[in-house]
């Protein structure tokens, strides 16, 4: 067989340094597998052996260079990975709270930070508080176990004060929702009311009833009572504008859609085998995952649409979170495997995310 060229070698040292960034870069250590590791530095072993076969040039050692540090890169996860898996279940627990927990910094990042305040979704912003609140009791209650252990404490504090902060953003929320004209407010609930048509079209629209989440339509159901009751009350204060009676009025109709829709969807559930539906949320993350691909993979950075990627980490969230409360309740091998997919493409969408900002500002690909 002939032998590589150097543009080929580099590109085959490309695509394993992008497995080990989609496998295990920003993911929890103690769910990875050695396996996939130390195959990947099998390879780059190997490419440095190719490339030992070319004539010597300046390229050629800078392509080595690249080649050793990646292998010496990958056997320092390899000892950090090894060692988280030595310090015991309760670490293992620890590193799955703190991944939920970045999740939730992540979702917070990207509805919240920046964005104009009176159009916020207060019920989404109250789900995550909840969530959080979860996921710092369970860290709490393992934290005595692993008294010493590097960066539990860090992370103790870090949920801590990001409760803090989502508290204070809420108040912030609802004070601001309450100023401004009367048309200022009925633009802003009408934004609001928006953004939740948007999420009934991109979680509910056109999508498997049974494998929906029940509680993300009714937060969305409460949501909007809540803003109709907001329009009427400008209504009732003396506003007579034309659009604010049409708003009502879709808000009203879509209300009863919405409703009649989560009765659909809570009896398709229970019709539903729990094993089948973990088999079915495995189809519904397929689905998101090829959105990403088609919408995301390869492209300039530069010109990718964030509110895009926005709801397909938000659609691929509804499945983990489904995915697992069932498995928690019914536990399978597949629904284990099928998480712990998703919940790696996760963390690779949100970091896309920081990747595509941070390619904005910089005006790079």
């Amino acid at each position: 067989m002939a032998n590589l060229t150097l543009a080929q070698i580099r590109l085959q040292l490309d695509q394993v340094a992008s497995e080990y960034d989609a496998r295990f870069a920003g993911q929890s250590r103690v769910s990875r597998d050695l396996n996939d590791l130390n195959s990947l530095v099998r390879r780059t072993q190997q490419l440095l052996q190719d490339l030992e076969k070319l004539p010597k040039s300046k390229d050629r050692a800078e392509v080595e260079q690249a080649a050793r540090d990646a292998i010496n890169l990958y056997d320092a996860e390899r000892k950090e990975i090894m060692k988280a898996r030595s310090l015991g279940p309760g670490f293992e627990e620890f590193s799955t709270l703190r991944g939920e927990a970045n999740f939730i910094f992540s979702k917070y990042h990207r509805h919240f930070s920046g964005k104009a305040r009176n159009t916020r979704d207060l019920g989404l912003l109250a789900e995550m508080i909840a969530d959080l609140e979860t996921v710092g009791e369970s860290m709490n209650e393992l934290a005595p176990e692993l008294k010493g252990q590097p960066g539990v404490q860090e992370d103790l504090t870090l949920v801590a004060d990001n409760l803090k902060m989502y508290r204070a953003e809420q108040a912030e929320i609802i004070e601001a929702r309450a100023m401004g004209t009367d048309d200022e407010q009925a633009s802003a609930l009408a934004e609001v009311a928006n953004a939740q048509f948007n999420l009934y079209e991109a979680h509910f629209a056109g999508k498997s009833r049974a494998t929906r989440r029940p509680e993300l339509l009714q937060r969305m159901i409460d949501n909007l009572t809540e803003t109709l009751e907001r329009m009427k009350a400008l209504r009732t204060k003396g506003l007579r504008a034309e659009y604010n009676e049409q708003n009502i009025g879709i808000v009203e109709q879509s209300l009863g859609t919405y409703r009649s829709e989560l009765a659909e969807i809570r009896k398709a559930r229970q019709t539903t085998k729990i094993t089948d539906l973990q088999g079915m949320l495995g189809g519904a993350a397929n689905e998101v995952f090829e959105a990403y691909r088609k919408a995301f993979a390869g492209q300039d950075r530069r010109t990718r649409d964030l509110d895009l990627l926005t709801t397909i980490c938000d659609q691929l969230g509804e499945i983990g979170k489904q995915m697992a409360s069932l498995g928690a309740f019914e536990p399978t091998d597949q629904n284990s495997k099928n998480l712990q997919i998703v919940t790696d493409q996760r963390v690779l969408f949100e970091r896309e995310y920081t990747m595509i900002e941070e390619a904005r500002a910089q005006g790079i690909h």
